[in-house]
């Protein structure tokens, strides 16, 4: 009985010492209840998984690898990782900063590399370890095929990777969360570069990043 008492005494006290955590991971499970009919949590619907076939399909139709803005727990980066040629390089981004489970940056990063260790082992698949302003900083490989766009859902920062891959005339460029109800930022951002000019597989959209910045130019 004592023992009881001791290791109920314990656990009590590690939940409130960790309070805000345990707060803050409860409200997330409960987003993930409210939305269960969309794409939440780094994972993508049946819709969702044909416009990542067709955006991979499209980028077979060029050389250079396919860069992942955006990696979370690897799920889609196995998807498009199966996906792709074998020769193609998959490079997927992310600095591990945020998950829905609130895990510190290092455990995030060991369930990432683990979820994926056939895909790094096997299917030329890499991780940048970074922000995605760190890669645009450093990358000085060949032009992607294509990007794909799934990590800060925010406004500036979903503008910013649209005008990186914009710039580099990358062509095919594509992301998730297109969705007005629960991003509208991302909504925003693919709106204003594309207006019309892009396709929706649920909550994925697709646009010609090539052609984009040949309209822009000629509209100058």
């Amino acid at each position: 009985m004592r023992g009881k008492i001791k290791r109920g005494w314990k656990t009590a006290r590690a939940l409130w010492k960790n309070r805000r955590i345990l707060v803050d991971v409860v409200q997330s499970h409960v987003f993930f209840l409210e939305n269960r009919d969309v794409s939440v949590w780094g994972g993508i619907s049946e819709t969702d998984e044909r416009g990542v076939r067709e955006a991979v399909g499209r980028a077979a139709e060029f050389d250079g690898p396919i860069v992942e803005i955006g990696a979370l727990f690897g799920w889609t980066t196995q998807l498009i990782a199966s996906l792709k040629r074998p020769e193609k390089e998959l490079i997927a981004v992310d600095n591990f900063c945020w998950n829905p489970f609130f895990l510190p940056p290092d455990d995030h990063r060991v369930i990432t590399r683990r979820t994926l260790h056939y895909c790094l082992k096997h299917c030329n698949v890499r991780i940048f370890d970074g922000t995605a302003r760190e890669f645009y900083g450093s990358y000085r490989g060949p032009t992607p095929s294509m990007v794909f766009i799934d990590a800060d859902h925010s406004y500036e920062a979903t503008r910013s990777d649209i005008t990186w891959a914009c710039d580099h005339e990358v062509p095919v460029i594509a992301g998730h969360d297109y969705h007005s109800g629960l991003h509208r930022a991302v909504v925003r951002a693919v709106d204003e570069q594309f207006r019309n000019d892009f396709e929706l597989f649920g909550s994925v959209w697709i646009a010609n990043g090539r052609g984009e910045r040949a309209r822009t130019a000629l509209a100058a």
